[in-house]
């Protein structure tokens, strides 16, 4: 048995470092030399008392006579439960005003501060509510796609050369500058992160209303004055490509609330307290799993095909407003945002009026408790086993983008013309890009009166990762349906007149390369799908790991020569469609856009790490076949959309 003299000191010890706590928070900078006196020795008495309360040594003496009534007892449990309550009420309690400056590793360069503080040391370790953390990182690394291709994907025509040059460059790939931390409230987090790169930034065409005349705007408005023909659609294509840049890459605002304060804790235990978050700005959405890892804690030197092509934003992030739950011990994780839709370096202007929903979940299995910091060691923040899980670690999870989008022929085709297909021509082609109306009254980009108007898509994604002594494996899978295809709405007594949509038409080829126009079937759905399976082992834990990818996408394709049948139509059908007006013959294909085709990514490679992922070197070798349809143009992978060939990628990454 404790004697009751001991629980009666306890208990007077701890009410007093409380009042002491209180009485500090609000000292001027001469009471503070007393204070921490005061409480380094109440922490000391209370230290020595629960070493003999430990050893069950002590024993009632004259010298520490017996408490006069009877007290309940105070366990550590209750001890850090109410000072943890304390000081999460009154942040920054117990401490002298001051300034704290330091390192932390992974964390960067931080500076804390109370408000207007006085320059006095500042030991204590209660949170602080003023906080800026300054970080950075570099990607250097050299890219080398080498074509082997001499087949157009998209049309079946093989030239008998290489549809694409060598690409060979030295990269600055990113420059990252971060500045995070908090203010007036532990809870209240803010994040700025700029992104400077050797690779360039994309600039897209204005917009221009049909039937309006002028110049292309920014907008996405009528454009007034000017000259020349009306017929237009409103711009989103890429016209440029700009030098070496530096922009905004992230910047949002979160605050975290612990609506559940959780019960207390039994000794040997820790309190936990899930947190719910309202974060809003520009932040990083859910999907791929590996992508919301970040760029930082690749596995390989870039994201694999599939993780490109079913991604919601080319890994530039969102405009975006939502929520985030982390719960069972951190097990558990959710986001959820509302956003503009398929944004990608996209300007708030020349974005659609519907807004689209993004969200994300996994739950992590097994792991192993650690004592040092009092929690489990979950999966990480990496798909590569980079802190040597002594026990096997799950994690499963599922992510989905839903983004329906407006008429171009409103707004600007910028959300549309990311809707990429199978099988693309060499540089990438879009869905966008194929149905642009064959040519008829089309204006200077070449889009035509029956071009496509709008469609939606829908992607999901499901993952598996694994981890085990140096050992890992995540297994995605995905699929992406394009519905609700549709044509502009004809003008008022033009079949189908009153605001109804125009059937869609596209220009189509014959197996000598010859074109000819071609009406796109009517209530077809595009559904595309694919997956990536990699994984990784350490040769020395922590240090040199080997790593193997291989990556799919197959699906209904942009066949726009079907089986290589064709029926003309006839005068009366034509007419019937409302196509009387278009010059010369239209043709069904037989089962256009009803293939299905595929591509292969087959890629390995080497990691070192010579500080975590702060400091590391990687070089991988990937091979694509069948007609990589992900991304457009030169993509940040360095392989070349449309275009089959092998690359070698070496990187050396430095973060602080």
């Amino acid at each position: 048995m404790v004697p009751k003299w001991v629980t009666v000191s306890c208990k007077r010890a701890l009410w007093s470092t409380t009042a002491a706590l209180a009485l500090a928070g609000a000292a001027h900078a001469d009471e503070a030399a007393d204070l921490k006196a005061q409480l380094a020795e109440q922490q000391k008495q209370i230290e020595e008392l629960r070493k003999l309360v430990e050893q069950n040594t002590v024993q009632a003496s004259a010298t520490f006579p017996a408490a006069a009534a009877p007290v309940a007892s105070v366990s550590e449990a209750d001890v850090q439960r109410i000072v943890a309550g304390y000081l999460n009420d009154h942040p920054g309690a117990g401490m002298p005003p001051g300034v704290q400056l330091g390192y932390e590793g992974g964390k960067g360069f931080v500076i804390r501060s109370p408000n207007d503080p006085s320059y006095v040391q500042w030991p204590d370790q209660s949170r602080i509510p003023y906080e800026l953390r300054i970080r950075g990182r570099f990607q250097f690394a050299y890219y080398n796609y080498q074509p082997t291709d001499s087949r157009n994907h998209l049309t079946g025509v093989d030239t008998g050369n290489n549809t694409s040059g060598t690409f060979s460059e030295l990269e600055l790939k990113r420059m990252r500058l971060i500045f995070e931390g908090t203010v007036y409230d532990p809870n209240f987090r803010y994040h700025i992160e700029l992104d400077g790169s050797s690779r360039g930034l994309s600039a897209l065409a204005g917009s221009v209303i049909p039937g309006t005349t002028g110049v292309a705007n920014t907008g996405g408005g009528t454009v007034i004055g000017g000259t020349g023909a009306a017929p237009g659609i409103p711009g989103g294509n890429t016209v440029a490509t700009t030098g070496p840049v530096m922009r905004l890459f992230q910047c949002y605002a979160a605050y975290d609330f612990h609506p559940w304060s959780g019960a207390a804790c039994p000794d040997g235990a820790y309190a936990y307290r899930p947190t719910l978050t309202a974060i809003f700005g520009k932040v990083q959405p859910f999907m791929s799993f590996e992508e919301f890892l970040g760029t930082g804690n690749e596995q390989f030197v870039e994201y694999s095909s599939s993780q490109f092509f079913f991604d919601s934003d080319d890994n530039n992030q969102l405009i975006a407003a939502g929520f985030q739950v982390k719960a069972c011990e951190d097990r558990f994780f959710m986001q959820a945002l509302i956003t503009n839709g398929n944004e990608s370096n996209t300007s708030n202007f020349q974005m659609d009026d519907l807004p689209a929903f993004n969200m994300g979940l996994w739950y992590d299995f097994g792991s192993s408790w650690n004592p040092d910091v009092r929690r489990w060691d979950l999966y990480g923040d990496s798909a590569s086993d980079i802190d040597y899980s002594t026990n096997p670690v799950v994690r499963v999870g599922a992510a989905m983008n839903i983004v329906p989008m407006d008429r171009r022929d409103e707004y600007s085709d910028a959300e549309l013309n990311r809707v990429r297909i199978m099988s693309p021509a060499p540089g990438g082609t879009t869905l966008l890009g194929l149905l642009n109306g064959a040519g008829f009254n089309a204006n200077s980009a070449g889009v035509g009166q029956y071009a496509v108007d709008a469609y939606d898509s829908y992607t999901y994604e499901t993952f598996v990762a694994a981890k085990w002594r140096g050992a890992s494996i995540l297994m995605d899978a995905f699929f992406e349906n394009i519905d609700n295809i549709r044509g502009r709405r004809a003008p008022e007594g033009v079949y189908p007149g009153n605001g109804k949509n125009q059937q869609i038409l596209y220009t189509a080829n014959t197996p000598q390369g010859k074109t000819y126009t071609a009406l796109f079937p009517s209530g077809v759905g595009l559904d595309q799908y694919g997956f990536n399976l990699q994984g990784g082992y350490f040769l020395i834990p922590k240090k040199l790991e080997v790593v193997a990818r291989w990556a799919n996408i197959r699906g209904d394709d942009g066949s726009i020569n079907g089986d290589g049948s064709r029926t003309a139509l006839t005068a009366a059908q034509k007419t019937e469609l409302g196509l009387g007006a278009v010059p010369g013959t239209i043709y069904q294909v037989g089962h256009a856009f009803g293939h299905e085709s595929g591509s292969n990514e087959y890629a390995i490679g080497i990691n070192y790490y010579f500080k975590r992922q702060l400091v590391k070197w990687q070089t991988d070798l990937s091979f694509y076949t069948g007609g990589n349809p992900a991304l457009g143009g030169q993509p940040t992978a360095g392989y070349i959309p449309g275009v089959d060939g092998y690359l070698l990628r070496t990187q050396l990454q430095f973060a602080f």
